[in-house]
């Protein structure tokens, strides 16, 4: 509501915020900046209201509401929010500003379609992590990874189906060398999730590594999860001895690539079109790797929004061996950030194969919860997922804090088995509006016929008269006697 000040002639709003206790815990993870803010050396002479007005909300930013922020002028929200990317910007920070700049014809970012945090020692149970990560109405995709330091029970990953916007799933256990704890992940756990009510209906991507966790069993647990299309795994040799049985009877395509591209994010991509052959050098290889990493490490990459299927999909990139791009994003981005753990890009491999998926199969299942997926947003050559995406880390996974590739050598060198099962994403496997509705009538008890109908109620009625006559007939022969 406006006030009005009649000594000024000002029209003014007003808000009252309760300030919240300052604790070191992760309570309160998503509206604190990942590093304190930097206050630089102020120029000579008294600052102006506007610049003291944008620090003050800067710094109190966790407690600023959206209805606050969009009451503000667009120019306003502009700069306060390129103050804050420039300082370190938080995650519920980020949602606000994702939610109202990306609606604008303003010149956008990356760093407005996707966030990335890294907690080192996560403190808190896994409840206090996920709650802020869960959007109901799919503003945006989560990507979460579960390493050493997480002190989780098994139980508490149970609630990991709550999450409906999930989209990614990690849950690597540590290096052998940190002895670091991590929750226990075994096929009970899988089998938990499906039983659970509509268990993660976007979760296109499921990364499990560790010695002696889930088994081949696991196998027919995850292909219940509608979305799933690659499941990775790291697991002890004998648990998987000889998964392609128990692959083909749950639709799964077993993949083992071994050499040089194991790990690169190119192998990964082309596992989801396994028709589709060609021939790339190394340093190619290496040229796709940089370019797709690199511009997920500059937050100041400039994104665009098209029509749907009008920018050239990622596998056109993917299978030009000769075309070359200038990059519009910076190059070295990548290695300004490597020097610590939370300046890696860990979310490239999931971020590009999550977009990679949605491009494969027309985001099916976005579009079988009834959201929209008309636009999409594009990065230089490059179509992003048809949502923005919040990236989580929780703990680390090797010496130095996050490894693309732990060791489990404590049982031997030879102890573990990495495979990949790959499968296309399926229509059938959604239960549309028209599937539901369908389902409904059939449920419903049928209607009984009309000539029935009309049978029962003339017998009915037929009763009811002879009922009448029987009782006036009773009455005249009392009154009778009488």
């Amino acid at each position: 509501m406006n006030n009005y000040d009649p000594s000024t002639g000002q029209v003014f709003r007003e808000w009252t915020i309760q300030r919240r206790l300052n604790v070191s815990s992760d309570r309160g993870w998503s509206r604190r900046r990942p590093y304190p803010i930097f206050k630089p050396r102020g120029a000579r002479g008294p600052r102006s209201l506007l610049d003291m007005a944008i620090n003050v909300i800067a710094d109190n930013i966790g407690d600023v509401s959206e209805e606050l922020l969009g009451s503000l002028p667009i120019q306003l929200v502009w700069r306060i929010w390129r103050f804050l990317e420039a300082r370190g910007v938080c995650f519920h920070a980020w949602k606000l500003f994702s939610t109202v700049l990306l609606r604008e014809d303003d010149e956008k970012s990356l760093g407005l379609y996707r966030f990335r945090q890294h907690i080192c020692r996560p403190s808190e149970e896994l409840g206090c992590y996920i709650q802020p990560l869960t959007s109901f109405s799919t503003e945006f995709i989560t990507h979460l990874v579960l390493s050493g330091g997480c002190q989780f029970s098994s139980h508490e990953l149970f609630c990991l189906t709550d999450m409906k916007n999930l989209g990614i799933l990690e849950l690597i256990q540590p290096a052998d060398e940190l002895g670091d704890v991590f929750p226990a992940v075994n096929d009970r756990v899988v089998r938990g999730w499906t039983e659970s009510e509509n268990p993660f209906p976007l979760l296109r991507v499921l990364r499990i590594w560790g010695d002696q966790t889930v088994t081949q069993q696991s196998l027919r647990w995850v292909a219940k999860f509608p979305s799933l299309a690659l499941y990775d795994v790291t697991g002890a040799r004998d648990d998987w001895a000889s998964p392609f049985d128990d692959a083909a009877e749950a639709g799964w395509e077993v993949t083992d690539v071994s050499g040089r591209q194991e790990g690169t994010l190119l192998r990964n991509l082309m596992l989801l079109v396994p028709d589709t052959h060609i021939i790339k050098t190394q340093d190619s290889i290496k040229s796709v790797e940089a370019d797709l990493v690199t511009l997920c490490s500059d937050s100041q990459c400039a994104i665009k929004f098209v029509p749907d299927r009008e920018a050239p999909p990622l596998l056109n990139y993917l299978t030009d061996t000769g075309k070359k791009y200038m990059p519009s994003w910076d190059p070295d981005a990548a290695s300004r950030q490597a020097g610590a753990c939370h300046g890696v890009a860990f979310e490239a491999w999931a971020f590009w194969l999550y977009s990679f998926l949605g491009q494969l199969s027309s985001d099916i299942d976005i579009a079988s919860q009834g959201h929209s997926v008309d636009q999409q947003a594009v990065a230089g050559p490059f179509v992003l997922p048809s949502r923005p995406m919040a990236c989580l880390f929780l703990g680390h996974s090797g010496r130095g804090g996050i490894t693309s590739k732990p060791a489990y050598v404590s049982r031997g060198l030879f102890s573990t088995k990495r495979y990949t099962f790959t499968r296309p994403m399926d229509t059938s496997r959604y239960k549309t509006d028209a599937s539901r509705d369908q389902l409904q009538k059939e449920q419903e008890p049928e209607p009984e016929p009309k000539a029935r109908s009309a049978s029962i109620t003339s017998i009915q009625s037929k009763s009811s008269l002879k009922m009448r006559k029987r009782k006036q007939l009773h009455d005249m022969l009392q009154s009778l006697s009488g």
